[in-house]
């Protein structure tokens, strides 16, 4: 299988070494190439000012893309016009197609409230109508394409929420998190690619949604340092998303909690 992944940062180099590993032909686009692996074809372009771009013979894309800011501009800049750039720059339909959103396009609920994949979004911010508008584009453009909405992305060596426990910067101790390790998000792109009945929506969360409270006095005391401290000021907030769908598609996760993708990320066990 030839993949295109549009987008190529951490997330989808990661996907690509497995890819390749597998035996598959990997074209790595983003607009600094020469960072990819030797083993990905590189491909330079800005999908958001894609002038002659034109993609050829690709089995399947898997988009993955980071805004350069996080403002209203940063998103529909990376999102809306990156993929209609992307969209255009097709010379033949893939046969697969596979979106990374957000789970921020729920948009608000009541603290605490569980939402899955039958849950209608209800976009509040600029760059949650954004990744909406962007989800709808492609479903409208590609029948078949699959959206997987991740949670909070962890895992990787370098973490600012971790520094953030060992700095001791305040939080609120009851909004309600959902996160995914790496590892787990990847095993489900993977999935999605090979399965011959891909789901076209799935929400890729761990199965411990937890308030933030617990989380950063696990951490603390992993890392020896006093428990960050609470913001009074702010009241419950967030919700519990339902990895139901996520587990009967992929089995169970490798990090299915923060507590063992944690003791994973900074080296120790449970």
């Amino acid at each position: 299988m030839k993949v295109l992944l549009a987008g190529c940062g951490d997330l989808g180099t990661r996907l690509g070494l497995r890819l390749v590993h597998s035996g598959h032909e990997v074209i790595g686009l983003r607009r600094r190439p020469e960072r990819l692996p030797p083993s990905f074809e590189p491909l330079a372009a800005d999908l958001s000012h894609p002038g002659g771009l034109t993609i050829s013979d690709v089995d399947a894309v898997v988009i993955t893309l980071t805004p350069d800011d996080y403002t209203d501009e940063g998103y529909d800049q990376t999102y809306r016009r990156g993929v209609e750039g992307l969209i255009g720059a097709f010379d033949s339909t893939p046969e697969r197609v596979i979106l990374v959103s957000s789970t921020r396009v729920l948009g608000h609920a009541a603290p605490g409230e569980v939402a899955n994949e039958n849950t209608v979004p209800r976009p509040d911010s600029g760059p949650a109508r954004t990744l909406w508008e962007t989800e709808e584009l492609i479903r409208e453009t590609f029948s078949s394409a699959s959206i997987v909405r991740a949670a909070g992305i962890y895992g990787r060596e370098h973490s600012r929420f971790v520094d953030g426990v060992r700095s001791g910067r305040a939080v609120n101790h009851r909004r309600w998190t959902n996160r995914i390790h790496h590892v787990d998000l990847i095993r489900a792109l993977e999935a999605l690619l090979f399965s011959s009945d891909p789901p076209q929506l799935l929400h890729a969360v761990d199965a411990l949604p937890v308030q933030l409270g617990e989380v950063v006095e696990f951490l603390a005391a992993a890392l020896n340092v006093s428990t960050p401290p609470d913001l009074p000021a702010e009241l419950e907030a967030g919700r519990r998303i339902d990895n139901a769908r996520l587990h009967d598609f992929i089995g169970n996760l490798e990090f299915p909690t923060f507590r063992v993708g944690y003791s994973h990320q900074l080296g120790f066990t449970m």
